[in-house]
């Protein structure tokens, strides 16, 4: 091989490792997460309030996809994003996860152990939302 055929291995190789690995993000608050600047705040859905904590997300962009989570204190303000948005079945929610389950970090959702009583799911801004009513917790994925 001569030293052009090489360097674009070189290259196609390095861009090919860099996509698969994912960008992930963890803020304890959401003032912390608030000061980030917009692109890496637009990894997590628009309707985030100012309560939140543990915010956490992991990103990629070969295949497109994000698995996230929030806890939340303010319970009203995010069921009445739920109530305005269209509720999706939680297979729907199940099968992005399934599409994804190679890249699904540790720290996602068991979705075999949830009570499926206490959570409702929605699509909104792309995302696939998961509310967990008894923990106030917040699972989402983008995924095409």
């Amino acid at each position: 091989m001569n030293r052009i055929q090489i360097l674009i291995l070189f290259v196609l190789s390095t861009l090919t490792l860099s996509c698969q690995k994912g960008y992930e993000q963890e803020y304890k608050t959401f003032d912390e997460f608030n000061k980030k600047n917009e692109r890496n705040k637009g990894w997590f859905p628009s309707f985030i309030y100012n309560d939140p904590t543990k915010l956490r997300n992991i990103s990629y962009l070969e295949p497109l996809c994000v698995f996230g989570k929030f806890n939340y204190k303010k319970s009203e303000f995010y069921d009445s994003i739920f109530s305005v948005n269209e509720k999706i079945n939680f297979d729907l929610f199940n099968h992005k996860v399934e599409q994804n389950v190679k890249l699904k970090p540790n720290w996602f959702l068991d979705l075999k152990e949830l009570d499926k009583l206490n959570v409702e799911v929605i699509k909104k801004e792309g995302f696939y939302v998961l509310k967990n009513k008894k923990d106030k917790t917040i699972y989402f994925i983008l995924s095409n």
